[in-house]
């Protein structure tokens, strides 16, 4: 395979923050003959995206970083592979991201694991990341987020304010009504999507 950077690392501004964000071009080797698969079933999705894992994992190690997400998309006919990672300890920086990706590449272009074209992308989720596991909520207790409901709950079918506690798979939820608080206990199969959100 063949990289090309587009652009250089590059800063990236997104909801109210900058984030680092680098972008490698992967193109398959024309000799090899081997086209990019398209009908990856969710399964073979899936065990790629764990192979992968596998693959960077010492990389993000050795860097002092964690994986938040990876996804591995199209998007306008072009094939995306996204990885999401950030600091054990403060913010990504650039000199960290790109040192990660380079790596990456590099661990990519030797393992060889997605055969066609495809783009690279590593960054920060940035400052409004989706929550996408139970996980990722019970580790943002404390934290501002907006939340919406399946079923409507107590008249409301969202909220954004404060997770306060959560008890088992109850997330208690802070927030301001005319500046008075208050508070909403949903039950997390509730939840239709929740992220990580800006406080005016």
């Amino acid at each position: 395979m063949v990289f090309w950077e587009i652009p250089p690392a590059a800063l990236a501004f997104d909801k109210g923050e900058w984030y680092t964000m680098y972008v490698l071009f992967v193109e398959c080797n024309a000799e090899s003959g081997v086209t990019h698969s398209l009908l990856l079933n969710r399964g073979e999705r899936m065990e790629l995206l764990d192979t992968i894992k596998t693959l960077i994992k010492p990389i993000l190690e050795n860097n002092d970083v964690y994986l938040d997400d990876i996804e591995y998309l199209q998007e306008n006919g072009e094939w995306y592979l996204r990885i999401f990672v950030e600091k054990n300890e403060g913010s990504l920086d650039m000199d960290t991201c790109v040192a990660v990706s380079e790596a990456i590449s590099l661990k990519m272009d030797e393992e060889d694991p997605i055969k066609g074209e495809y783009y690279l992308e590593v960054s920060s989720p940035g400052v409004e990341k989706p929550l996408k596991t139970f996980e990722q909520v019970k580790a943002s207790v404390g934290k501002y987020v907006y939340a919406k409901f399946i079923n409507p709950t107590a008249g409301m079918d969202e909220v954004e304010g404060f997770i306060k506690t959560i008890e088992d798979e109850t997330i208690e939820f802070e927030y301001l009504v005319k500046n008075i608080k208050k508070r909403i206990k949903i039950d997390y199969s509730n939840i239709k999507f929740i992220r990580l959100a800006v406080k005016f």
